[in-house]
């Protein structure tokens, strides 16, 4: 592999790394206040890009005009999930475990019924481009999304971290029990997690269908992914799971600059058993980082 390659793949890897981090912190916020593992997520992003899709094929706007579209259209599940999350039974992380493969399934099922089982991508012409930066071509769409999950993940940051709502959901996901004696409505800082982590889904999906195909089953990669960047970073540390959704991106181009795409599921594969041997005592917890 040559140096060129290498940087190429590095710079590359990093881009692709910040989606990453959008598309975990769905995940890690809900784990990360209701204890319970969403093993829909990934089903819920692919949702949200076949909404893109269908808005983007039918009025040919920009794909980043569909990101609150998407997220909003998602809103009304997030209501849902939080209904049917409320009222699990304990222990809570195997009950979410057989309602969300029970909801993954469903999904796949509802996308496969009105979208076929054809690949769709949002092919906009406005994201095909390329431009030159130090000898370094890099992919246009690919720059734009990077930029563009930013701007959500830092947006989100700012929200947890200085109004009243996020510092509700981080006292929540801290401690429960403490949080509800301080006089915080726990129930509502669940729901605003959910109505959050669904609008990330909603963004994530538009985003992630103009870099990869769509089809139904999609979202199970998807999930391992945000399993494995929620076990490195943590739940809910926000700068953690951005430096781990680069660090997986970089590896990811690595692997795929040096063997082709076939390893790359076996690479996710090997990453997330590591990570669960490497944590064994358990996922760590708090939003204080």
């Amino acid at each position: 592999m040559s140096l060129n390659t290498l940087a190429q793949a590095l710079v590359s890897g990093a881009l692709l790394g910040c989606f990453y981090t959008l598309m975990a912190l769905a995940f890690s916020m809900i784990l990360g206040v209701t204890r319970a593992l969403n093993l829909a997520h990934g089903d819920l992003i692919i949702l949200g890009g076949y909404l893109g899709y269908w808005l983007w094929s039918g009025s040919g706007l920009h794909p980043l005009f569909l990101v609150p579209v998407a997220a909003a259209a998602l809103l009304p599940l997030a209501l849902v999930w939080h209904w049917l999350f409320h009222r699990l039974p304990e222990p809570r992380e195997l009950s979410s475990l057989v309602l969300t493969f029970g909801l993954s399934l469903l999904l796949q099922n509802i996308m496969l019924a009105l979208w076929r089982g054809e690949y769709r991508l949002i092919a906009s012409e406005s994201l095909t481009g390329s431009l030159s930066l130090g000898g370094l071509r890099l992919n246009q769409g690919r720059l734009i999304v990077a930029v563009a999950a930013l701007l959500v993940v830092g947006g989100l940051f700012v929200g947890l971290t200085r109004t009243r709502w996020g510092r509700a959901i981080r006292a929540t996901s801290l401690d429960r029990d403490a949080a509800a004696l301080l006089g915080i409505n726990v129930d509502e800082a669940t729901r605003t997690t959910f109505i959050l982590a669904f609008g990330l889904c909603g963004a994530a999906g538009v985003l992630f269908a103009t870099l990869h195909y769509l089809y139904p089953a999609g979202g199970i990669e998807l999930t391992l992914l945000a399993i494995v960047l929620t076990i490195w970073a943590g739940v809910g540390r926000l700068r953690s799971v951005l430096a781990a959704g680069i660090l997986l991106g970089v590896i990811e181009a690595l692997t795929l600059a040096w063997s082709g795409p076939r390893w790359r599921e076996l690479v996710v594969a090997l990453m997330l058993l590591g990570s669960l041997l490497a944590r064994s005592g358990g996922l760590a917890r708090g939003w204080s980082h």
